[in-house]
């Protein structure tokens, strides 16, 4: 009987066993931590359910992923309560410009983005994009991550592939096919849209005519364009324009990617701004953007001026003006010379000896010259607090990141919380119901994701809880990856990945493909 019974449990362990080994095979790795959706009932909380609807005290059931109840509900037998007096439970967050991809197969708790209450990442953009996106989606649903991703296909990638080294310069008829039909394969693979980085190379040399081709593949699909445009200093307002204009003759929804006022010329144009978007909608068409809550950008030291010309003093010295001299510009990232970490341009003039263009053109030479092998980064104090703070309130302008789950700007681990804590609670920028609804139903709507964004029974149950009197960011440009405070539990799909401000290891994040037409905001 022993023997028989030891025979009984190997069979029964055996297709587990074969199974294992077959994802080893593969290259799949089991999930560390097998996902178990439980019964939740989140009691006591004041809800604010997404719609920009007056909170309210309500419970929230989630069973099985889903939101099943929300109301004044008593607990059921085995489930789960998690008490929410004196918290707020809203939606998950939706990061509608994210880098959340760049490592995420090795760090997948995404921790940077979870503890800010982000519950899907949009990435994908700047115009780059993994390609083929069938393959990066497969990767990310083999490895399992704690949050849900999206992407768009970019522009850039696109011409890249086609176009190689030899990318300064038109494209050609057949070349131009040729991206057409990338753009075709990656929709089909659900991308959400196109994305643009005008500003960046290989972009930099793209027709409008040619970002516009490209775009009515996006249109075909139901899809939208999303882009970070040529200039986001001095022809910032020329640059918004083009966006229209692809929008127009494209036939397809446009957002304008971390829409900012970056230079003395067009500081204090935010109004304008915003008349030109919506004088663009009430002709039909369908303009929006986001934002992220700070007053500096972090990207490469070649932004500052638009010019390739990287001999031309002239060009470098009227961009430092424009943004307000060198003491505005923090080098994050300088590989041949790490000293220089942490220093403005102001600080190294006078470490050096050598005057600021002269210091730029050095930086250059070493990080972007032919056989340049190092790498350097800059944040730059470019914005002005009231413009930003009109975006901010803007009820067509979303929320975003810009940012990974590692950066040397605050924007990737503070941007959700520095809007509630400081932009709602102290500021007073905008209501907290307002700011709920632009990080969630507003991105949900404009992305086509229908089942999320909103507490409202069957819905995925994406759901952050927090306290409105605390949550606040820490992260600064010394220690820009510092937690935030306030946010307690955040739940994907019905799973906790943070847990009374810890994260539980759980990875139940989906990949969300374009599979509908888009619903598109309603115009005005």
């Amino acid at each position: 009987m022993p023997k028989l019974r030891l025979l009984f449990l190997l069979l029964i362990l055996l297709p587990f066993k074969l199974n294992w080994v077959w994802g080893q095979a593969v290259g799949q790795e089991p999930n560390p931590n097998p996902i178990i959706k439980p019964s939740l009932l989140l009691t006591g909380g004041t809800v604010v359910d997404g719609t920009g609807a007056h909170r309210r005290r309500a419970d929230v059931r989630i069973a099985n992923g889903v939101i099943q109840e929300v109301g004044h509900l008593r607990p059921r037998t085995g489930e789960r309560v998690i008490v929410a007096r004196g918290m707020v439970v809203a939606p998950g967050f939706i990061d509608t410009h994210s880098h959340a991809d760049g490592g995420l197969l090795e760090t997948p708790d995404a921790e940077s983005q979870i503890r800010q209450g982000i519950t899907t990442a949009i990435v994908g953009q700047d115009g780059f994009s993994h390609l083929p996106l069938t393959q990066f989606f497969a990767d990310v649903e083999t490895k399992h991550v704690a949050l849900n991703i999206a992407s768009f296909v970019g522009h850039g990638t696109l011409r890249s592939q086609v176009m190689g080294e030899d990318y300064k310069r038109p494209t050609t008829n057949a070349e131009m096919e040729k991206m057409q039909a990338l753009a075709e394969q990656e929709m089909q693979a659900g991308a959400l849209g196109l994305s643009s980085g005008l500003e960046y190379d290989p972009g930099l040399y793209a027709t409008t005519e040619e970002v516009i081709a490209c775009a009515k593949i996006a249109a075909a699909h139901g899809g939208i364009y999303i882009s970070h445009v040529r200039d986001e200093e001095d022809e910032a307002l020329t640059s918004f324009r083009e966006v229209i204009r692809i929008a127009d003759e494209a036939h397809l929804p446009a957002q304008i990617s971390h829409i900012k006022l970056g230079s003395s010329p067009v500081w204090g144009k935010a109004d304008e701004t915003l008349r030109m978007m919506a004088d663009a909608n009430r002709r039909g068409l369908d303009i929006s953007a986001d934002v992220y809550p700070y007053d500096y950008w972090r990207s490469t030291i070649t932004v500052i001026t638009p010019t390739r010309d990287w001999d031309n003093r002239a060009a470098w010295q009227k961009g430092l003006d424009e943004i307000g001299g060198p003491g505005n510009v923090l080098l994050t990232t300088y590989t041949p010379n790490p000293a220089w970490i942490g220093k403005t341009l102001a600080q190294l003039v006078t470490m050096t000896g050598k005057d600021p263009v002269t210091i730029i053109q050095e930086i250059v030479r070493n990080t972007h010259g032919k056989d340049a092998t190092g790498q350097e980064g800059v944040v730059v104090t470019a914005m002005q607090e009231k413009d930003v703070r009109r975006f901010i309130a803007a009820p067509r302008v979303m929320f975003c990141t810009d940012g990974g789950l590692k950066s040397s700007h605050p924007r990737a681990a503070g941007t959700y919380p520095r809007i509630l804590g400081r932009y709602v609670r102290e500021w007073r920028v905008l209501s907290l119901e307002e700011a709920i609804r632009k990080m969630t139903s507003l991105p949900a709507q404009r992305m086509g994701f229908k089942n999320r964004g909103l507490l409202k029974p069957g819905m995925q149950a994406d759901v952050v809880i927090f306290d409105p009197r605390r949550v606040l960011d820490t992260a600064t440009t010394a220690d820009p990856m510092a937690k935030p405070v306030g946010i307690s539990t955040v739940i994907v799909n019905g799973v906790p990945v943070l847990d009374n401000g810890k994260l539980t290891g759980q990875r139940p994040g989906m990949v969300l493909r374009r599979n509908e037409p888009i619903s598109h905001l309603a115009n005005g």
